[in-house]
């Protein structure tokens, strides 16, 4: 699996970081190219990307020949840049692609840009994520919206960035301490 991650944050990072723990091929973009290269050199992304148009060209190629193959492109940005992240992702994207918002959008704009997308054939999923800088070693919690199809390809994804039952103790149900 190849995925385009958009944000190569100290949170971007992280969570390249567990998905390429888990076989996932991570190609990143920073509007900052020099910080994009020094997360490569480090070894926290498989590759970046010069454009938001090469990420795309990169993620659908398929061993080096570019198709019109569907891709996983995820946004771990600012919900504030969001919107215009995805204007200029969308002029490169095909039929099939799937976009993953990570940038805890108000619900009100992930169902309008879920509806938008879905009239071009693309699938908008909403992922609340938590965890910050210490979702690299605890794993990140994740809060998924989106069409059944397309939340199943991602699977592998999610369960990547995911912390999994066995990383936290489970909480005693017969005391009153809370569950939180």
């Amino acid at each position: 699996m190849k995925v385009g991650l958009i944000g190569l944050g100290r949170m971007g990072e992280g969570m390249s970081r567990r998905m390429m723990k888990e076989g996932i091929e991570v190609w990143g973009y920073r509007r900052n190219y020099a910080k994009a290269e020094e997360a490569f050199e480090k070894g926290y992304v498989s590759g970046v990307a010069t454009t938001l148009e090469n990420l795309v060209q990169i993620v659908h190629s398929e061993d080096g020949i570019i198709g019109k193959s569907p891709g996983i492109f995820q946004l771990v940005i600012p919900a504030e840049l969001v919107e215009e992240t995805l204007n200029e992702l969308l002029s490169f994207c095909v039929e099939g692609d799937i976009i993953i918002d990570h940038g805890n959008s108000n619900f009100k704009d992930s169902r309008r840009r879920a509806e938008r997308l879905s009239k071009l054939g693309i699938a908008y999923i909403d992922c609340g994520t938590s965890g910050g800088v210490y979702g690299l070693e605890r794993g990140y919690c994740l809060m998924v919206g989106g069409a059944n199809h397309a939340v199943s390809v991602c699977a592998p994804i999610f369960r990547a960035l995911a912390p999994g039952i066995g990383s936290a103790p489970r909480t005693d149900p017969t005391t009153r301490a809370t569950s939180a």
